[in-house]
């Protein structure tokens, strides 16, 4: 796996900032007349679940490395993991 430079992400993140501007409209106006939508919460899973998977598929399903690239500890990697995929991604000690 590659380290992506500072560049890299700054380029990328205008293009990110964009689609989640774009997306955060379009859920507003598709549940304007529900008071009790928790948009983070709904933009958070959504982001979150394809981010750790594909950080563990291009990190080799390494764990560790993934929770540097992530930028989290191994234990929130975990957790996380647990709560999107069950045990697809959790080795177990035998």
């Amino acid at each position: 796996m590659t380290t992506a430079t500072y560049q890299d992400v700054v380029t990328g993140q205008e293009a990110l900032s964009q689609q989640v501007i774009s997306a955060v409209r379009d859920r507003l106006a598709a549940k304007s007349k529900s008071s009790n939508l928790n948009l983070y919460q709904v933009i958070v899973e959504e982001v979150e679940a394809p981010l750790f998977r594909t950080v563990m598929e291009m990190t080799r399903y390494n764990q560790s490395k993934a929770a540097r690239v992530l930028g989290v500890s191994r234990g929130t990697l975990r957790t996380k993991l647990k709560r999107y995929f069950d045990d697809e991604f959790i080795g177990t000690r035998g």
